[in-house]
């Protein structure tokens, strides 16, 4: 069965939606903000569905990403997803941006290099998440500041991806390292997203309610405008 499936990301300054169907993109809709995500995202999402001449009724599959990133980011797009999974009684698939991001290079890309998934806190450390040219993880997905981070892989070739990429680059110095930034690789592409839930949907993978992927407790209060996205974490 070829699924049509529904993935979004608001996780960065990026909120991305894609309706995705067989290894191609039906309709995709972007917009760069640094907050505002829970006005701009079902906008986008009926736009996005209105381009493909769908409805909620003709999907298949709901896929979202997961974090780690923006504490307000995560929690939207995670209560907007189980929303409509509820409402339209459709199975719902969590991706983590590590997974995305990593997903997105090309096979080509990747061969004789490492890849670090790094991504902004909006603090002084980073999201790391450390991968070979297969995609095994090497480093397992934490939290990392500077000096560490330039300890972690000092000789061979390193390719940078995720928003924190420019800002981490400093960091790595080391003589017999050679750093690449992958430029196009900023933001998650929520194609990949649903590339990814689509094959685990076809491998039989129950489809768990998926949850907030958190590296360190987020430094915020939550508004009382975001309280009635809090209810899926009961």
């Amino acid at each position: 069965m070829s699924l049509k499936i529904l993935a979004f990301d608001t996780v960065t300054s990026s909120c991305a939606v894609t309706v995705w169907q067989n290894h191609q993109i039906l309709a995709m809709e972007q917009k760069f903000i640094v907050r505002g995500h829970a006005e701009v995202l079902v906008p986008l999402i009926e736009l996005a569905l209105d381009a493909a001449n769908l409805s909620y009724q003709d999907l298949n599959l709901l896929a979202v990403t997961t974090g780690p990133g923006a504490f307000t980011g995560i929690r939207i797009g995670l209560a907007t997803a189980r929303g409509l999974a509820l409402a339209c009684e459709l199975p719902l698939i969590g991706i983590t941006n590590f997974e995305a991001l990593a997903h997105s290079i090309p096979i080509s890309e990747r061969v004789g290099r490492k890849i670090l998934v790094i991504l902004e806190t909006k603090r002084s450390d980073f999201y790391i998440c450390l991968y070979d040219e297969s995609l095994s993880v090497l480093v397992e997905p934490k939290t990392i500041g500077g000096v560490e981070l330039g300890l972690l892989m000092q000789k061979g070739t390193l390719l940078l991806v995720g928003d924190a990429a420019e800002r981490a680059r400093p960091f790595l110095q080391s003589p017999d390292l050679q750093v690449i930034i992958s430029e196009p690789k900023m933001h998650v592409d929520p194609a990949i997203v649903a590339e990814l839930a689509d094959g685990i949907m076809k491998r039989g993978a129950v489809a768990d309610k998926p949850l907030p992927f958190y590296l360190k407790p987020p430094d915020v209060n939550v508004p009382k405008t975001l309280r009635r996205f809090e209810v899926f974490n009961k």
